[in-house]
């Protein structure tokens, strides 16, 4: 699949704002998962390594599959799937002695928000789609 310089464009500014959400969440894991022995400098690296993928490989799977080139989106939702996946990881093997709740809690982020990621990428699919027949 080749890319545009506007869609690399749009990837990076898409990415970058997906390393905000990487700054809040280590300042929650830090103010909460510390005392359990999550490292929050390990998981902030873990975190913005993955999210800049992530970012990528959302946009270019949203492109796929608009496109309908189905391999192309098989490996772009893998590498979306892998790297949105392991900050979560990290967190659910390095706390210790934790509370039920902070994994019950962890669990449901992860659920959380892949149904978010899911839902947003049916509705970006949806609309553009409608704007590229009309």
């Amino acid at each position: 699949m080749v890319t545009s310089k506007r869609q690399r464009f749009w990837e990076r500014i898409w990415a970058s704002s997906i390393l905000l959400y990487t700054i809040a969440a280590t300042f929650i894991v830090w103010r909460t998962l510390s005392k359990y022995g999550v490292n929050s400098i390990a998981f902030f690296v873990i975190d913005a390594v993955t999210s800049w993928t992530y970012g990528i490989s959302t946009a270019r799977l949203l492109l796929a599959v608009i496109k309908k080139e189905w391999k192309v989106s098989r490996k772009w939702a893998w590498a979306a799937a892998l790297s949105f996946i392991l900050p979560q990881l990290y967190i659910l093997v390095s706390a210790r002695h934790a509370p039920k709740s902070v994994y019950i809690i962890v669990l449901c982020v992860i659920a959380g928000l892949t149904l978010f990621v899911g839902g947003s990428l049916l509705l970006q699919i949806r609309k553009t789609r409608k704007s590229t027949t009309a």
